[in-house]
This record gives C-alpha cells, structure tokens and sequence, in this order.
C-alpha cells in the first residue's frame, strides 16, 4: 500500500491517509476509457455517472469487518478479528510468520501477544484495517497508538504515515510525549522535529507550569546545551528557566500552591530554604543529581556579567561554588586582557563555541526598534537596530561610542573584531516556523560608533510577527589566554565555606 498523506480540510483534527492500490488504479484507468468509448458514441446526450460504493470500501466492509472467506483468526485484548493471510502478509510481522517453520503458519486462530502498554484494541484495529484500506483516520490524540500497534505488527508504511502526522501535530501539549515516543519507536524525523520545537519555543513557555513539569532532564539538557536554542533575552533567563523547572520537578504534588506570576520567587525560596536546612547546595545532592547536565548545559560564563545576576545565583545555593570560582577568574582575566589590548577579538578561522554569548529579542510590531543586550561585554556596546521601512526592511548592529547613551564604560580600541551569527524567524499558533532568514557566521571589524547593515529581509516576503530574533556573538579571542598550555586550575571550596546574606554588603567568600 502507498504512504501519501494528505491533510483533510476540516479542522477535526484527523489526518485521512489514502494508500494508493494497482488494483485500484487499473480499475480506474478502465472506468475512464469506457466513459471516453460511451462519450463518443452518444455524442449527443449527456452521459451520467452514477457514484457507487468504491472497491476499496467494499474490501474493508466485506473483508475486514464483516470477515467474508476469512482464513486465519486473530484474537487479542479479549476480540476476534477474522481475516485473511494473504492481506496481513503486507505487514513484516505475519510475512514472517506465515512463510516461516513457525508453528502459526499453520494454525487457524493466533492469539497476538501484546507487550507493549501503548498499545490498545482500537490503535490494534485501526493497524490491522489499513491493511484493507485506502484511508486510515489518525487523530493527535491516537497516533502514538497508532504508531505503536504498527510497530508491533511491522507495517512500516503506517508507521512513516504515523511519523508524518506527528510532524504535523506536534505542539506544546504533546511534544514531550512525542519525542519520547519518537525514540521508543525509532522515529528519528519525529525526534528532530520536537528537537527543533523546543529550541525554537522553550523559552516562550516559561510561565507554562504543566508543560515545564512533564520535561525529563535528559531532554531539557538537551535543549539548553543547544547552539540553536532561541534565548530570550540573555543567559539569565535560562537559568532562570532551569531553576523553575527543577522546583516543578521536586514540588509535582503541590504545584497549585503558587502560580506563574510569582513561580521564580517561590523556586528561589525553596531552594534557599533547602540549603539552610541541610547545608548542601543543591546540585551536589542525591536529589539535584538528575538536573547537573541541564544545569552545565547553562552559559554561565554569560551569566556571571552582570552584578544582580551574580548575587541571585550564589544566594539561590542550587549552583556549586566550585563551577563558579573559575569561571570569575576566566572573567577578570579576560577583561585585562581587553582593556590592556591584548585580546584583539576572535581572529579568521574562530568559530562560536560555549562561551559566545547567547540573547534574543522578541519584536511584537513592525516598528523601528533599537536595543541592547544588558551586562558588561568587555568594554563593547553593541547596538542592535530593526529598520521597519516599506521599501528596505534590514537589522543593523553599531559599535557605540559617542552617538548613544550608554550605560557602562566603553573601550577606544581603533578596531573592535565580533564574530556573530542572527537568525530572525516567527511562529504560528502551533509554534511551528512559518518563515525565516538568517545571517553567519561572520567577521565585522568595527571602528568607533562604525555601523553595519548585517541581515536584509526580502522586500517580497510578507513578515509575521511577533518576530523573534535570536543572536550569538563572540567578542574575544579564545578561553585559553593566548598560551595553549595555560590552564585555570579548579579552586577548592565547600558549600560550608560561603556566608550567604540579604545584605549584598555582607556577601562574602573565606
């Protein structure tokens, strides 16, 4: 049978699959001749055709539901389907069975063995009828039943129909359950797709407290350690992110004693609680052991560039010292290195790599919009600007020295090197990508308050907004402090060894 998808026009939310049989097609092609012979011999009268019951209907009516000259029984989930060995030779499963030494070969009644849970009467019945069917209705809701039945029964063309579907469906309700879902049953375009959609959507689902709550940790540390993950904002906001989603995670049974308007203030109560209870930071805890990838997957280097950020981080105590101590060391070295011009910037052949920086923005009208991404930079003010004009739609990026205000100290290096990458794109209701356009990775050499149109948009391409921009730059030269054998050795200290205050004043480290 033939695996054509084809989304139906209601809105019912049910995807009817049409499976082209030879049978069929020669039975047309037969039909259409003979209207063509009737056609040119009563040229002179209308011919009529009257719409009879298909030969693919009749089939499943007669064949599969009514079991006319079955040959075979199949008996499962306390049913009995009568059917017919040379139809359920399509699928591997009774291929096997039926040409092999098996002893169902030449048994009348089978009972199907049934190991898989996702599997139920109705997904098994609706496998077992797309065998004798052209169409087959998949809804949202069935496909991984669906899937899964096929997946027993070996039918890899309802599987890849099963797959398309679920590209097709997947949003914020079912995402989670189909990437799991992907990965039990091999569906490797199904689990790229949801890849894909949470890079894309994560982090505008933040205030979502059951879609945050069914994220496994492998999948969320997945995500956040992506290079194409939207971030709105800047790192903060997925930290931010994480540490509300490890309290979903802990706090499952009592997520109705708070809600999103408040949920990050709640997080961090509970968390500042839990280490003056037992002294422990939390990831260095049996409990927080399950969020460690998803929280090194975490730029931190990118988090740490702003004072406020800093103080949360270490007064929220989920966090070890021993992640952040070289981190600020690898900080302040790079900064006189900047400011002393020894690092010119990344050089030809550099690449974006964990420590460029992250951040995004979300541009709600087509508007003129001109901002800047929060947090010290290393002497670097980047202005970012979106030009709404009718005829010439373009973001710009200027190196700010004079011409703006600006909030922090800027250095008068002649020559500033960035290494930048932009993707621009929106979404529909789904959160699925309708357009988008994208520039780099590439060099700018920029002079003092230099500025350079970066990313034009097609002048024939309607834009949808909101318009979320999403960016990454690297704006010095490496990691390593221009000698390949340096190295920043760990700093040792325990949770026990920080004092952690309301009063910032007080905030130290022994």
């Amino acid at each position: 049978m033939g695996n054509i998808l084809r989304t139906p026009a209601s809105s019912s939310g049910i995807v009817n699959v049409p499976t082209e049989s030879p049978r069929k097609r020669k039975r047309r092609d037969s039909d259409e001749s003979g209207d063509t012979e009737d056609s040119n011999s009563h040229s002179c009268c209308k011919s009529r055709r009257k719409k009879t019951k298909t030969t693919s209907q009749y089939i499943y009516n007669a064949l599969f539901e009514n079991g006319e000259n079955s040959d075979i029984k199949i008996c499962a989930f306390k049913h009995e389907w009568n059917l017919h060995k040379i139809y359920l030779k399509q699928a591997k499963y009774f291929s096997g069975m039926f040409q092999s030494q098996w002893k169902e070969s030449l048994m009348g009644v089978i009972d199907l063995q049934i190991p898989d849970e996702n599997v139920t009467k109705e997904s098994l019945n609706t496998a077992l009828g797309s065998l004798y069917s052209d169409e087959v209705d998949i809804s949202p809701e069935t496909v991984v039943s669906v899937l899964s039945a096929a997946s027993l029964i070996q039918l890899e063309g309802l599987m890849q129909q099963c797959s398309d579907a679920m590209k097709e469906y997947v949003c914020c309700e079912n995402v989670c359950n189909y990437y799991a879902n992907a990965r039990m049953y091999g569906q490797g375009q199904v689990e790229r797709k949801c890849i894909k959609w949470m890079e894309n959507n994560l982090m505008m689902q933040t205030k979502n407290i059951s879609f945050l709550t069914q994220i496994e940790p492998e999948l969320m540390a997945k995500i956040v350690s992506s290079s194409n993950l939207f971030v709105l904002q800047v790192e903060m906001d997925v930290y931010t992110l994480l540490k509300k989603w490890a309290f979903l995670r802990m706090r499952t049974n009592s997520m109705n004693d708070f809600d999103d308007k408040n949920l990050a203030t709640v997080a961090s109560e509970y968390f500042q609680e839990k280490f003056k209870t037992n002294g422990n930071i939390f990831l260095e805890t049996p409990e927080g052991a399950m969020f460690i990838k998803a929280f090194q997957a975490v730029r931190l280097c990118n988090v740490i560039i702003e004072f406020g950020c800093c103080l949360e981080l270490e007064k929220d105590c989920i966090v070890p010292p021993s992640w952040l101590m070289p981190l600020y060391r690898e900080r302040w070295l790079t900064m006189l290195r900047v400011e002393q011009g020894v690092d010119h910037g990344p050089q030809s052949g550099s690449s974006l790599d964990s420590m460029s920086l992250r951040c995004g923005r979300i541009l709600q009208q087509d508007t003129d919009h001109c901002w800047r991404w929060n947090g010290y930079n290393f002497a670097l003010d980047l202005l970012v600007t979106y030009n709404a004009s009718a005829n010439s739609k373009y973001l710009l990026l200027k190196r700010n020295i004079q011409s703006q205000r600006r909030r922090a100290s800027v250095g008068l290096t002649p020559v500033r090197r960035i290494l930048y990458h932009i993707r621009v794109f929106s979404v529909n209701k789904k959160g699925h990508v309708v357009n988008k356009v994208s520039c780099g990775p590439s060099f700018l050499a920029l002079e003092k308050d230099d500025e350079r149109i970066v990313l034009h948009f097609n002048s024939g391409e309607k834009l949808h907004f909101p318009l979320l921009v999403t960016a990454t730059f690297k704006i010095v030269s490496a990691r390593d402090m221009g000698n390949s054998s340096f190295r920043i050795p760990p700093i040792s200290l325990t949770a026990q060894s920080l004092s952690f205050h309301d009063d910032e004043s007080d905030l130290t480290t022994s």
